[in-house]
């Protein structure tokens, strides 16, 4: 048994919720109430309504609450819902390392925490450790870009294309393991079965594919399934792989990465928090157009610029924004229009309102948006190319509006939302999205009940509460 499993395996099992610094409890909170925004705002979109019935179609017992949806079904269908929930409008928060790391094991710990009606320091408890193990495993593995030196003032940058989601269900695993009380040797088996429950990495093949597909990075409430089974199988007594991290065939290789590097999983493992690092999204988009975003906002606040007077925008952003996905101008789904930097810019300069209405439909047919979307340029900024930036969590922004016979340009260094000074987004501003998120599905009252719940959840005796104000 490898030192990383049998480490992960104890923290998981061993830690208590008074093990947990105020600040870790109070991200917890946030990213709950972030992610079930989320979903609720998914529940309008067509990705969200097929995989609810799917769910509700495959049923089961009672035991576990769809988002946003009234009734229950079964635990695992109640996790394929909200997984998918969660990230079908690419509007839920990103962790480094890692990426979209909460539709992955959120659901798992919210469907056990509620069918075993446990507390809220539960269910923070789970939330916390999913979430950490996950990105701890992703740290010892090779990045989504990987960047070579070449020179004093240049760069390379490649692509581990079989990247993906799969080492997240690791953590799931520990979340649904500590909600069942699991010791430190199911624990094992627990965490080794899960990372066999995995999808394949196929987030890469995403940044290649137009038109896009729904399944996006891969189904993370179809992977969430496996950590709940893997979790009930060790408790009954079935045996893991407990090498899952050993050799040139471990689970850092099945699941994509070019390189393992057990010393970074486990090194401050009692008193360094991954978990801290969330970054949330202002924009139902993905994440390397928001710095831009950001400064055509302020730009077009501060000039008062309306759609007929800009004559063009060039956007300029991390790496990723080379890839066809972000390039695309044909809006086929709500799928190309979380991706499309022309169509983004283009929703954007029209004032359409932050949120699902930029993936309503009659908002992807407007034929002035998609008119507009010509004058979108959208490049990789040239700092990228020359020498690495100074922190992991940057994202280089500029932008170049012609307008007025004049071009207006401005430059940033991390986008709205990120943990850095000046550039965090604060509760109030989070409960704002979550009200806006949740208001086409519940009603005022209930909204504020669940606010209140979650920002208060270290004191809730039963999830079950909680439920109660996310379900019509």
């Amino acid at each position: 048994m490898t030192d990383v499993l049998r480490g992960l395996a104890r923290f998981a099992a061993e830690i208590t919720f008074e093990d947990l610094p105020d600040a870790i409890v109070h991200e917890a909170k946030r990213v709950l109430l972030d992610s079930i925004g989320c979903a609720l705002a998914s529940t309008s979109s067509e990705k969200g309504r097929l995989c609810i019935a799917l769910s509700q179609r495959l049923g089961g017992p009672a035991e576990a609450s769809i988002v946003g949806v009234a009734g229950k079904v079964s635990c695992n269908n109640a996790v394929l819902a909200n997984g998918e929930l969660i990230n079908a409008m690419d509007y839920d928060a990103l962790v480094i390392p890692g990426g979209h790391v909460s539709p992955y094991v959120v659901p798992p710990s919210l469907a056990i925490a509620e069918q075993r009606d446990v507390s809220g320091r539960d269910l923070i408890l789970a939330t916390v450790l999913s979430h950490e193990v996950a990105m701890r495993i992703t740290r010892g593995m090779s990045p989504m870009i990987q960047v070579f030196v070449e020179g004093p003032d240049a760069q390379r940058y490649e692509w581990t294309t079989p990247y993906g989601g799969s080492r997240f269900n690791v953590g799931a695993a520990a979340g649904v393991g500590r909600l069942l009380g699991l010791d430190a040797e199911r624990m094992t088996h627990a965490l080794g079965l899960s990372g066999h429950h995995t999808q394949v990495p196929t987030h890469g093949k995403l940044s290649y594919s137009v038109p896009t597909s729904m399944v996006k990075y891969g189904t993370p409430g179809w992977q969430g399934t496996g950590a709940i089974v893997a979790c009930y199988l060790a408790e009954m007594g079935y045996l893991g792989d407990e090498t899952l991290f050993d050799g040139v065939s471990g689970l850092w290789r099945f699941t994509g990465s070019d390189t393992w590097m057990p010393e970074r999983v486990l090194a401050g493992i009692d008193d360094e928090w991954l978990f801290a690092e969330q970054q949330y999204k202002p924009y139902p988009c993905c994440r390397v157009l928001h710095s831009s975003l950001d400064l055509f906002y302020r730009m077009v606040a501060k000039h008062g610029l309306r759609p007929d007077d800009i004559e063009g925008i060039r956007v300029f952003g991390p790496q990723y924004c080379e890839k066809p996905h972000l390039q695309n101008r044909v809006i086929r789904s709500a799928i190309d229009a979380q991706f499309s930097a022309a169509y983004n810019f283009a929703v954007a300069a029209h004032d359409v309102a932050i949120g699902p209405e930029w993936q309503d439909e009659e908002t992807m047919r407007d034929a002035k948006i998609l008119a507009f979307m010509d004058k979108v340029t959208c490049s990789v900024h040239p700092e990228y190319t020359r020498r690495p930036v100074k922190d992991r969590l940057m994202s280089l922004g500029r932008i170049e509006v012609s307008a007025h016979g004049r071009i207006y340009t401005d430059e940033t260094t991390f986008a709205y939302g990120t943990p850095r000074p000046g550039f965090e987004i604060d509760d109030a501003a989070l409960i704002r999205k979550f009200g806006h998120n949740a208001k086409r599905v519940l009603t005022p009252a209930q909204t504020d009940g669940a606010v209140d719940v979650l920002m208060n959840l270290q004191s809730l005796r039963q999830v079950s509460e909680l439920m109660k104000h996310i379900t019509p």
